[in-house]
């Protein structure tokens, strides 16, 4: 398992692991800095909706507006924006807990903070970074400018929910946006890892349903993020020759980083091929669900565009068990690109999993990504 969960570290309470008496986090939003109707409203609701689908029994169950102020160690659960000072500029949230204190790290009260001043060197320099949209131009892992809220504050119920930062894997409590992607629209989603450590602390829901995922991001390292605490850092999926060497790009495509400059080139890989090559294409395949191993059946498929859906050309199907031991299956499958493509056209390979619906999903919106081709 590569989960981790929150350990409290004061003489009091040192070596004890976060937890809560009721299995349930409930809390108001800040009328003032988010005001009900606005995108970063939106933005927080839909994370409280897509975390409150995860399968173990701990709920997510937004209480209201708070009107009256908000504050930390006030006895609320609260959720609002606030300028955290320079000092934060690379922070985009906070997420802080009256376990903190608690001679038996009891949680009773979680606050989640977003940062106003998180403002990393990517242009527009001087801005606030975080980003109250799922279209996927403006975000930074594809070119963009900007981070994902949506997804920001699912890692912050994390952290309510007793999940620590991890590093080992492809997942939610990671330093980057857990993402899925298909045509121009973006998808944070709870993945794997965190879902098998919710079960783990809270235990599975009785009416937890299959959720499965596939998406073009992978594992790739990781680094320290302070307090002896490590981030997982995500890469784009690759597409190798049949030797497993990986393909040459179109363009130099660089793993896009919010401190570093704006990308205007390349803000995707895509792949040099050739008529009737095979090649294998990799995908990452997600378990989130209630059943520890799940036979699925995943189809790929030959598009025009990057929106993959059933109508595109058919190239293969193959059967995968996904197994839930709390990391994502990155899986290679070989393809053979058909001698009907132009030549010098720009094509996508899609997956898409459970593309006949056989499987009853929490969240059925996931299942579809792609990796951009150029045929040579």
């Amino acid at each position: 398992m590569a989960w981790q969960q929150i350990t409290c570290i004061l003489p009091s309470n040192h070596g004890k692991k976060k937890h809560w008496t009721v299995k349930a986090y409930k809390p108001v939003i800040d009328s003032s800095s988010i005001p009900a109707g606005s995108p970063q409203y939106a933005a927080v609701l839909a994370a409280l909706n897509t975390m409150n689908l995860n399968p173990s029994q701990f709920r997510y169950q937004l209480s209201g507006v708070d009107t009256n102020g908000v504050g930390v160690n006030n006895g609320e659960s609260e959720i609002w924006m606030k300028d955290l000072g320079a000092d934060y500029a690379g922070v985009s949230a906070i997420e802080q807990s009256d376990a903190d204190y608690s001679p038996s790290c009891t949680a009773t009260e979680s606050d989640i903070i977003i940062n106003t001043r998180y403002r990393p060197s990517r242009e527009p320099v001087g801005v606030s970074k975080i980003g109250f949209t799922n279209n996927k131009p403006a975000l930074f892992e594809y070119g963009g400018s900007y981070a994902n809220l949506h997804s920001i504050v699912m890692h912050e119920l994390g952290h309510s929910a007793g999940l620590q930062h991890e590093g080992n894997v492809l997942n939610l409590m990671g330093g980057d946006n857990l993402l899925i992607t298909n045509g121009d629209m973006v998808q944070p989603y709870i993945g794997e890892d965190a879902a098998t450590g919710l079960i783990a602390l809270h235990g599975l829901s009785p009416v937890a349903q299959e959720e499965i995922s596939v998406s073009h991001w992978r594992y790739g390292e990781k680094i320290a993020g302070g307090s002896g605490s490590f981030f997982s850092v995500h890469h784009r999926t690759r597409i190798f020759d049949t030797h497993n060497v990986e393909l040459t790009k179109q363009c130099a495509y660089q793993k896009p980083d919010i401190n570093g400059a704006l990308i205007t080139a390349c803000p995707e890989p895509i792949y040099r091929v050739t008529r009737g090559q095979k090649i294998n294409a990799e995908f990452s395949y997600e378990n989130a669900g209630k059943t520890r191993n799940l036979p699925v059946q995943a189809t790929y498929y030959l598009s025009a565009d990057n929106n993959i859906d059933t109508r595109d050309t058919l190239l293969k199907t193959r059967s995968i068990t996904l197994k839930q031991d709390g990391k994502a299956s990155t899986l290679t499958t070989e393809l053979l690109i058909p001698d009907t493509v132009i030549k010098g056209g720009t094509y996508w390979l899609g997956c898409i999993v459970d593309a006949n619906n056989t499987v009853k999903e929490s969240i059925e919106s996931n299942n579809a990504t792609y990796i951009g081709i150029i045929v040579e």
